[in-house]
């Protein structure tokens, strides 16, 4: 086969010569060459003015990736046929990059019928000199492979003729040609990694011709199977460090994909197209690894049933067991899905707009990089491979969305400890570089697959040590759970509210919750805590990785949670997620020990279940100082049976199939005040958790407040007095400021809000939603908390306790955790914080009213309650 044959089928182009050409030519071989000659002298003049362009540029630019380049990259980053990572590198070399207008489609097409036209001239003219006859086209194959024999043997006959040297001369001359179109041609089309840049390449020739070295091991960590995937991968990584490979790839796959893909394309290619880049190989060898581990559990768990049950487990055992087996690897395979999928998922769900998520700085010889780059924190892969990068910089923390980072073959020598916050890493490739230590703060990498150190040769021993015998994930665990040693929190501080409703003292001047008197010393004031103390059943390995694994143990939590309600020692304590059995055995004994009496109910499904099962559904429990208040009476509100049971609740579809299969509650208590003789009517709930059910939420409240309109009713002469009564309602709302639920309690809900969108839940969603209440949340008098859940995946305000602006003022509130202690988490809980929540503190005072006054309302800033 040919050179030109080689290309065209590299290049998806059939190897097919023209019709007419070499049968009837209309032009001589003389004024083809001509015309052909003078074809490749305009592209050379094109060329040579493109040349000078360049090193026009060249002059005028720097190295390094200039800042107004990444302006240019963000200004654009929308721009469909924008390639980032192009533009960078364009910006650091502009001499490198050809413009994609300066050679089109119809010009390289042009080239390809101009080659195969001067080789048919070629085997033309050799088979004329030879047999002075034409060769048919279906003869060129076999012809091109004697050219070179009969241009030697010609040139070594001294005997030949005028005209036979004349045709020698046109023939070297358009064989020189046939290789300068030939080189030209296929420089247009070569695959990536077969076409580095030159300029980087001349810069750094190390780089194409590194010499690689490998960590010096033991003989019993060689053969570990851990270590052997991290020399495996280090090779395919050495491999990629080419200018820009993986966009190239990309690229690449994208036209595999669109059905491009050629049975002649070179290995190269099929290379590319096998999927065989460094993410996928790291991909395929976990996958194995944890479908053997599966399959043998598998096994070994139907092995040790079927010995229990005897010999005479019958002959269909095996059957069983190889169906549980398979079941077991397609779950594995299912559960593998590409990230790019997965982002594709999360841009929908979101409404994101963001054309793309991954930057390709991969062989530009970069020394450093700007901090400009780290404000795209949308970026889901980043390459930075293959450059002179000495440092990380810090700023790198706020990539919180990076999956893939890699930044092998670099001149890095220590991490910077930020890279612990990138809590959805899953791929950390760090081959090839002078690292000597892995922080601490790498236990916080909970999504963290493979962690890549080969060819760092000074690497510590004991991190080798561990990789290769519990592989990535071992190294995560034991850096969570032994190395991570964060400082205590400072105590929260305590915010005293003034009578004109602003805070008594200047911020700096707040003093820790530990050295004020919560409690005034008048009798018409109270204190209240709520707090979701995270149930030890839904605190699994599984849901807080990142949280040490004896620090997640719920005698640990139980008793750090224990030292925190004491702390504060409010009159009145509101706790949600607390088990039935845990309420039973330790809180309502502890607290009684403590001067309080409690009340708890579970959440409704716990009726479905039996009495064991029973024990471990969790509720709300309110527990009183009896020396402060005294229980007058209490209800329970179970949603969904209160919907059901009552005419006033319009049965709809969504009340059947969205609202009924929920099994929240509510805990109201009807409490006295004994010094001043006020009644105080509390709720305590806890609403559903799923974002993608705010509408039941809604509804929740709805069925709440008519509920609690009817209690409070008991106490007061009619509609007018409604508001006289002091009213508190305090839970974990599950939901954020820009909610229906929000609105609802703060104004009131008008029927177009999105949360209530295509929902019928009769007058609530066709008229909007309203009470007669006047509520205010009460950190609403400072301003909410920065966050009230604080995980990973979601940091928001989520917990409120309202009260009746009517009958209480706001006197204190207790203020927000520790920045600096927080910012150097991933998420709650912690060995200091024993839940995903924090505990709200508010100290109230008895408005004092006239006799016979009308009730003001005071709503604060959330404005009118009309909708």
């Amino acid at each position: 086969m040919n050179l030109a044959t080689q290309f065209q089928q590299s290049t998806d182009t059939p190897n097919v010569i023209p019709s007419g050409v070499g049968s009837s030519p209309q032009q001589t071989p003389a004024s083809q060459f001509n015309n052909s000659h003078y074809l490749f002298q305009q592209q050379q003049q094109q060329q040579q003015q493109q040349q000078q362009q360049q090193q026009q540029q060249r002059q005028q630019s720097q190295f390094g990736i200039s800042d107004n380049g990444l302006d240019q990259l963000g200004q654009t980053q929308n721009e469909g046929s924008l390639n980032p990572s192009k533009l960078i590198s364009q910006n650091s070399f502009p001499s490198n990059f050809r413009n994609p207008n300066q050679q089109t489609s119809q010009q390289l097409h042009s080239l390809q019928q101009q080659l195969q036209q001067l080789q048919l001239q070629q085997l033309q003219q050799l088979q004329q000199q030879k047999q002075g006859v034409s060769i048919q086209p279906n003869q060129a194959s076999s012809a091109a492979s004697q050219q070179q024999q009969q241009s030697q043997g010609q040139a070594q006959n001294p005997s030949q003729s005028p005209n036979q040297n004349q045709n020698q001369s046109q023939l070297l001359a358009q064989q020189l040609l046939v290789q300068q179109l030939q080189n030209q041609y296929a420089m247009s089309h070569m695959t990536p990694q077969m076409q580095p840049s030159q300029l980087v390449q001349s810069l750094n020739p190390s780089l194409y011709e590194a010499d690689y070295k490998s960590i010096a091991v033991d003989q019993n960590i060689t053969s570990s199977m851990h270590w052997q995937h991290q020399t495996q991968l280090a090779e395919v990584s050495r491999q990629s460090n080419v200018s820009h490979f993986y966009a190239r790839q990309a690229a690449s796959s994208s036209r595999k994909n669109k059905g491009q893909q050629q049975p002649g394309q070179g290995q190269q290619q099929q290379f590319e197209n096998a999927g065989n880049t460094l993410i996928d190989v790291t991909k395929n060898l976990l996958t194995s690894v944890i479908k053997q581990q599966e399959i043998a559990s598998a096994q070994a768990a139907l092995q040790a049933e079927t010995a229990t049950k005897g010999s005479g487990a019958g002959v269909g055992t095996p059957t069983l067991s190889n169906a549980v087996i398979a079941k077991k690897a397609g779950a594995i395979e299912a559960d593998a899905v590409d990230e790019e999928e997965e982002d594709q998922r999360i841009r929908i769900k979101e409404n994101n707009t963001q054309l793309w998520t991954g930057l390709d700085l991969s062989g530009q010889m970069m020394m450093s990089i700007s901090d400009k780059l780290f404000r795209y924190a949308f970026l889901r892969r980043l390459y930075v491979n293959g450059n002179n990068i000495v440092n990380i910089p810090k700023s790198i923390g706020s990539l919180k969305s990076l999956r893939v980072l890699d930044f092998s073959a670099n001149k890095i020598t220590s991490l910077p400890s930020e890279l612990g916050m990138l809590f959805n890493l899953r791929y950390l490739y760090l081959f090839d570089n002078d690292i000597k230590e892995i922080p601490d703060q790498f236990g916080n990498l909970i999504s963290l697959e493979f962690l890549g150190i080969e060819g760092n040769l000074n690497m510590n021993k004991d991190v080798i040590s561990m990789i290769a015998k519990k592989g990535t994930r071992g190294l995560i665990i034991h850096l969570r759970d032994e190395c991570i040693k964060i400082d205590a929190p400072e105590p929260r501080k305590w915010i005293g509210i003034g009578e004109d409703g602003e805070p008594m003292v200047k911020k700096e001047e707040l003093k820790p919750v530990n050295e004020v008197d919560l409690h005034s010393k008048e009798n018409n004031s109270f204190t209240l805590m709520s707090y979701n103390t995270l149930c030890q059943h839904y605190a699994t390995p599984k849901l807080y990785k990142y949280t040490p694994s004896w620090a997640l143990n719920w005698d640990y939590r139980r008793e750090k949670l224990t030292q925190e309600i004491s702390l504060y020692s409010t009159n009145i304590v509101c706790l949600q997620e607390v088990e039935t059995r845990t309420y039973e055995e330790y809180w309502a004994p502890f607290m009684l020990s403590r001067g309080y009496h409690g009340i708890f109910h579970q959440k409704s499904r716990a009726k479905t279940m039996n009495e064991k099962g029973a024990k471990r559904v969790d509720g709300c429990a309110t527990f009183y100082q009896t020396g402060v208040f005294e229980l007058i009476d209490k209800k329970v509100l179970e949603y969904g049976r209160l919907v059901i049971s009552q005419d006033k609740f319009k049965k709809t579809d969504d009340i059947f199939n969205r609202f009924m299969n929920k099994d929240n509650i509510a805990l109201v208590s009807i409490l006295q005040h004994t010094s001043s003789g006020k009644k105080l009517v509390l709720a305590n709930t806890h609403l559903h958790w799923d974002p993608e059910y705010n509408d039941v939420k809604a509804m929740q409240v709805a069925v709440l407040l008519e509920e609690l309109q009817g209690v409070v009713k008991k106490y007061t002469n009619g509609r007018d007095d409604i508001n006289k009564i002091p009213l508190v309602i305090c839970g974990d709302f599950n939901s954020q400021k820009d909610s229906a639920v929000y609105q609802f309690f703060s104004q009131g809900v008008s029927k177009n809000h999105y949360d209530l969108k295509d929902r019928d839940y009769g007058k609530y969603t066709s008229e909007g939603m309203a009470h007669p209440f006047h509520l205010r949340s009460a950190y609403d008098v400072v301003g909410e908390l920065p966050f009230t859940n604080f995980t990973p995946a979601f940091t928001e305000v989520i917990d409120y306790v309202w009260y009746s602006t009517a009958t209480l003022s706001v006197k204190g509130l207790l203020g927000e955790p520790d920045r600096r202690y927080t910012d150097q988490l991933i998420g709650f809980p912690t060995p200091d914080c024993p839940s995903d929540h924090v505990p709200l503190v508010s100290r109230f005072e008895f408005k004092k009213q006239a006799s016979g006054k009308r009730v003001k309302a005071d709503f604060g800033n959330s404005g009118s309650r009309k909708t």
